[in-house]
């Protein structure tokens, strides 16, 4: 039997380094619940505490919003083979 992913649906902003309101007001309910950080000035690394543990996200990195609510950082040479414009 063949099966297929149904199509899913997310928001996502790439963390360049430089764009920290952005990436805040995007993850606002992590920065409300205090699971939002940018703990790394040394690399402009930021940090997400989600259900599903410690998300790290470098500069060039997506942040995924998923249909749930989730949270993740995804690496972009991930991100271009996973997701595709949708508007």
């Amino acid at each position: 039997m063949k099966y297929r992913k149904q199509p899913e649906f997310v928001d996502a902003i790439r963390w360049i380094g430089s764009n920290l309101d952005e990436v805040s007001a995007f993850c606002s309910e992590l920065v409300l619940s205090g699971g939002f950080g940018f703990t790394d000035r040394q690399n402009g690394q930021v940090v997400m505490n989600t259900a599903a543990g410690t998300q790290r996200a470098d500069p060039g990195d997506w942040i995924v919003k998923g249909v749930d609510g989730s949270f993740k950082a995804v690496k972009p040479e991930a991100f271009a083979v996973t997701y595709e414009i949708a508007e």
